[in-house]
């Protein structure tokens, strides 16, 4: 990544860092259920299975990810018209960098929905990989990072209850270096080494925690 972005992305880290603890609620509240409703829903649980819940997801992360679409570390495609296109960058382009903390602030204080397990057998197996790993192939226990429960922490976001399309995609922009922000190397390591029926597993397993 080019010095620039790097510095780019420290100052706005910065930023966050530096907001009030509260923030801005109101305006954050504004946000979230006029910009940003139309894809998280307006209390941040996502109508639509390919956007992510972003309720109770730590507010540490979501502002990692705001600034990281800011200074282009992360991207978004979508498909526009039968055309690939950036959806998040314009969308976040839209912000004042000081309205990122409170922000997801208002996110993480929100209350998260339950997910619902599709396939029950498919729950099971990826319940193994989630808590084990496969020892076999070298992947890592999803649990070891994001909890037994799928809470998570500051540095690693919370999955429980996630839909299962989205944590899909998620894992094959890892797998194919598309996605490379956040401990990239681990998880493109991890997601490589992962089939498709185990990662469908882990996701079907994450919608029911």
């Amino acid at each position: 990544m080019p010095a620039t972005t790097i510095a780019r992305a420290m100052a706005g880290l910065l930023l966050v860092a530096a907001a009030p603890a509260s923030g801005d609620a109101d305006r954050a509240k504004e946000l979230a259920t006029t910009v940003c409703a139309g894809c998280h829903g307006p209390d941040g649980n996502s109508p639509a299975p390919t956007f992510p819940k972003l309720a109770g997801v730590q507010r540490e992360y979501l502002a990692k990810q705001l600034n990281d679409y800011f200074v282009g570390a992360r991207k978004h495609y979508t498909m526009v018209r039968k055309r690939e296109a950036e959806m998040m960058a314009p969308i976040v382009s839209t912000l004042q960098r000081d309205e990122v903390g409170p922000l997801a602030a208002w996110y993480a204080s929100q209350k998260p929905s339950p997910g619902t397990v599709e396939d029950a057998k498919l729950a099971e197996a990826g319940r193994k990989i989630y808590l084990d790993g496969n020892p076999d192939s070298g992947v890592a226990a999803c649990a070891g990072c994001h909890g037994e429960d799928g809470a998570g922490h500051p540095r690693y976001p919370r999955l429980a209850g996630q839909y299962q399309a989205y944590t899909i995609e998620q894992m094959n922009q890892f797998r194919s270096g598309a996605r490379s922000n956040d401990r990239g190397r681990v998880m493109r390591l991890l997601a490589g080494r992962m089939t498709d029926e185990e990662i469908k597993a882990v996701a079907e397993y994450i919608a029911g925690l």
